[in-house]
């Protein structure tokens, strides 16, 4: 079998984790759009890889915030298609993910009732905190 027919064949098999059709295509053209894109990555890279004009820029940015799917019910769907599948390694009868790991630090604004966070910063203006435990503040 092809390559772009068992890509196709796994992503049809998440067709449930979307309540609607619109949304599950678009999940593919994203897809298929980090597939295929040998730019930065970026929405409009993705969009331009599968052929879209930037037209359709505001059409995918509402698709991340689209209530007619969820990441969690994607990542379930995710998981059942690799359990059920033969080839995947596990360890210990696990699968094993690969995920990445990369810590991007981030400025921004206190987090609501915290007073004290532990968080390594490579940012210059907010030093790392010296404490590894959170202490809520009601």
């Amino acid at each position: 079998m092809p390559p772009f027919e068992r890509i196709e064949q796994i992503l049809q098999s998440l067709r449930p984790a979307f309540n609607r059709e619109a949304a599950f295509e678009w999940f593919v053209i994203m897809v298929w759009g980090i597939l295929l894109c040998n730019r930065t990555p970026a929405i409009t890279s993705y969009l331009n890889a599968v052929g879209l004009s930037e037209y359709y820029y505001g059409h995918a940015l509402h698709w991340f915030h689209a209530t007619s799917w969820s990441a969690k019910t994607l990542s379930n769907r995710w998981h059942q298609w690799l359990v059920s599948h033969p080839n995947v390694k596990r360890l210990k009868g696990q699968p094993i993910y690969i995920g990445d790991g990369i810590k991007v630090p981030k400025e921004g604004r206190k987090m609501p009732l915290v007073k004290k966070l532990h968080q390594e910063s490579s940012n210059v203006t907010l030093p790392g905190m010296d404490s590894g435990s959170l202490f809520w503040s009601y």
